[in-house]
């Protein structure tokens, strides 16, 4: 009998009760959204992705901080390929250089320089998170007047690209996000947690859930060897300490009866908005990105659509 038909056993409900619900359905929303941003179409595999942050837990990897890894990851990790469309952003840097000096005139300055930047954008690949949540006013003040200046509009906020190649643009958040758990759990076994052998095949299940897709083992194991050790190890602890300050800053009880993977993260990303939630650095992401784009092996031929390894249970999707 598949595994898609087969009925509950008593691992599963015992799984059931151990797991967040509605955290995992809110953080499941935001990573949509976010994704959705950037036209990634990708579906989350919930029901897997919880049992992986459960069998993880066993490992000394606490959901929380598991969770706020992949919503992190998740922001901070996504491209997008500019256009023609994004010159408005281009020229609102420019527009803004120039108001303080040029006033009025700043915009028919930009309007002029608006079709060659038109033409110049046509394939840039840039990261999302260095597009949004930027101001979108500047302050001018008169020459003649100290200390006071009046706010004008600008038309979108600007930001720096990272080279592109031809294709859909990259999906890197699921593997860093992995690779970055890979060095909390490995932390997490010095300290004393329990270590399995089958870790690795945990990691590779959690990518799968995140991708919507089958990742075999040498995959992962080739992207792996592309990224820098040391940096990634660096990532993990900033992701580490930067959690266990925001959970220290709680002062609401647990709920012993329910769990409550997504609290800490999902009150500080509401009142504060990811940028001042995650431990974002742009040299720091970028030579990520670069880490990633370089050539993995070829998806094997069997690339199969779920399921394929016993902990990876319940309905998957492809991209």
């Amino acid at each position: 009998m598949s595994r898609r038909k087969r009925s509950r056993n008593a691992s599963d409900d015992s799984d059931q009760a151990r797991i967040d619900g509605e955290g995992l359905e809110w953080a499941l929303t935001q990573v949509r959204e976010w994704r959705g941003r950037v036209g990634n179409r990708a579906e989350i595999d919930g029901h897997l992705l919880a049992r992986q942050m459960l069998r993880l837990a066993e490992r000394g990897l606490q959901e929380s901080l598991c969770g706020y890894v992949i919503l992190g990851c998740e922001w901070m990790f996504r491209l997008r390929t500019s256009g023609p469309q994004d010159a408005q952003i281009v020229l609102a840097r420019i527009e803004g250089r120039l108001l303080p000096i040029l006033g009025d005139e700043a915009w028919f300055v930009t309007e002029a320089l608006a079709a060659s930047i038109r033409k110049e954008l046509k394939q840039h690949r840039t990261l999302a998170a260095e597009w949004e949540d930027e101001p979108r006013r500047v302050v001018v003040t008169e020459p003649d007047a100290i200390g006071i200046g009046r706010v004008r509009d600008l038309r979108l906020p600007p930001k720096p690209s990272i080279p592109s190649r031809r294709g859909p643009a990259p999906k890197p958040a699921p593997w860093i996000a992995g690779l970055i758990i890979e060095h909390l759990v490995a932390k997490s076994r010095e300290e004393g947690a329990q270590s399995t052998p089958r870790t690795l095949d945990v990691l590779v299940d959690l990518i799968s859930a995140l991708c919507g897709r089958e990742i075999e083992k040498q995959e992962y194991m080739a992207r792996r060897r592309s990224f820098d050790d040391q940096e990634l190890g660096q990532f993990a602890e900033q992701f580490r300490s930067q959690h266990e300050l925001f959970v220290s800053w709680d002062h609401q009880s647990p709920q012993s009866n329910h769990p409550e993977w997504f609290r800490v993260v999902r009150k500080r990303l509401e009142e504060f908005g990811p940028r001042n939630t995650f431990p974002y650095d742009l040299p720091t992401v970028a030579r990520l990105v670069q880490a990633y784009r370089v050539p993995a092996p070829r998806r094997l031929a069997s690339s199969r659509k779920y399921p394929v390894r016993k902990s990876s249970a319940g309905k998957r999707r492809g991209t």
